[in-house]
């Protein structure tokens, strides 16, 4: 009966405990729910970068005020630089800047000098000497005052190339109205100096081809090299065709196809270029006013065009001879003698030994002369025969035993002067080497 009576007041007791709990579960709850939350901040925004500033406006470009001139005749660089407005130390300073480049003494008659300086100054800021494409120096005016002076690089290239032509009115006239430089004729002139006759023999619808080297400085042509073949077909010359072939013992000359030498004893003219005024035989003479024998060709060229011997020889004669005027006479093998008269001065003298196409005087207008011009003759046995009928030998021809070796060589050129399509080289870059120097002229003495 007593632990029935204890059992009841246990159970009391839980009851409390129990209620007791919810009790302070309910007062954490409000405690809790009256509380705010606790919300995180949100980032503040990033602060906007400045945009940079403006990059400072370039300079405006430095104007240069230029002057160009060229050189005249007789004149040097040291003359020509005063006239320039450069004071004595700026002449002095571009010619010592130059000399380890170019020597004054090269300077000569069409060279060109650029002159800059700053708009509003009157001191030289740049020079620059041009004496051709590849051949350019410029001297400039350092910060500190000082000169320095270089070579302007060149990018030379070259190739072979073929060009063809019409003969309209001259040669020379038809490679100026193309693309190509009538030098062009001159050098194709001496290759066959031997077969044609460039006063006598061109005609109106001839035409020519030539297979030549070709050199270019920045893409523009600089200057021809060796004609490696040529092709004449003309009306009177008839058809000529000759290739340049180096033999086994380093000896270069032109051959035909058959290995023919091209060279002769003689030239069929004296002159590169001019035109027949009277031939061989009877005339009216200008200046004595009766019929005589013409014994000579005239050819009508300008006062001072280089005359050249026609064959190998020794001088005879050189000056004044009469009605002749100033004259030169030359020696030749066989019996044969050469005369030029009518000349403006002469290269050469008594007793020399001369070669063939070596410069001997230049076209005048002396003794019995109306006008500039060279009268040719030769002699065989101290008699006058008519230049154009005389018959010379050619030259010894390929040797049998190089024949093969000679055919397989110019049997690409042979194909490419047809027009023919060979496979040819890319042009080669070459290196930015020294132009040759320009030949010496020959002395003329008045």
């Amino acid at each position: 009966m007593f632990e029935e009576a204890r059992r009841p007041r246990r159970r009391g007791v839980l009851l409390a405990g129990g209620l007791g709990l919810a009790a302070l579960g309910g007062l954490a709850w409000h405690l809790g729910a009256s509380r705010p939350a606790t919300v995180a901040a949100a980032p503040a925004p990033p602060t906007p970068t400045p945009p940079p500033p403006p990059a400072p406006a370039p300079p405006p470009p430095e104007r240069f005020e230029t002057t160009t001139v060229r050189l005249g005749r007789d004149q040097t660089l040291g003359q020509v630089l005063p006239k320039l407005q450069l004071t004595g130390a700026e002449s002095a300073a571009v010619v010592g800047a130059l000399e380890s480049h170019f020597p004054a003494r090269k300077a000569r008659t069409g060279d060109q000098l650029i002159v800059e300086r700053r708009a509003g100054e009157s001191t030289l800021a740049r020079l620059t000497y041009r004496q051709g494409r590849a051949d350019e120096y410029v001297v400039t005016r350092r910060a500190d005052g000082s000169w320095d002076a270089a070579r302007r690089p060149v990018e030379l290239k070259s190739e072979v190339a073929r060009v063809s032509v019409e003969v309209r009115g001259s040669l020379y006239l038809s490679l100026r109205e193309t693309d190509e430089d009538p030098i062009l004729a001159v050098l194709a002139s001496d290759v066959l100096a031997w077969d044609v006759d460039f006063y006598r023999d061109v005609r109106a619808g001839d035409r020519m081809t030539v297979l030549v080297e070709k050199t270019f400085a920045d893409g523009r042509l600089l200057r021809y090299g060796e004609i490696l073949a040529i092709e004449y077909q003309g009306a009177t010359a008839g058809r000529k065709r000759l290739f340049r072939w180096t033999a086994p013992d380093g000896q270069a000359s032109y051959f035909d196809d058959e290995g023919q030498s091209a060279r002769r004893g003689f030239l069929k003219a004296p002159l590169k270029f001019a035109h027949v005024t009277s031939g061989f035989g009877n005339r009216n003479h200008p200046l004595l006013g009766y019929q005589a024998a013409h014994m000579g060709t005239d050819y009508g060229a300008p006062i001072g065009t280089p005359v050249w011997a026609v064959g190998d020889g020794v001088v005879k004669q050189a000056g004044w001879n009469g009605g002749c005027g100033i004259s030169v006479t030359l020696r030749h093998r066989n019996g044969l003698e050469t005369l030029y008269c009518h000349l403006s001065g002469v290269a050469v003298s008594v007793g020399k030994v001369v070669t063939q196409k070596q410069v001997i005087g230049a076209v005048g207008s002396t003794g019995l002369s109306t006008g500039p011009h060279l009268h040719y003759a030769v002699l065989r046995g101290g008699a006058y025969i008519n230049p154009a009928q005389l018959k010379v030998p050619r030259d010894a021809p390929v040797r049998t035993d190089w024949l093969a070796g000679f055919r397989g060589d110019i049997s690409p050129l042979r194909a490419r002067l047809d027009g023919l399509a060979v496979a040819s080289p890319e042009p080669v870059a070459l290196p930015p080497a020294q132009a040759p120097a320009p030949a010496q002229p020959n002395v003329i003495r008045g």
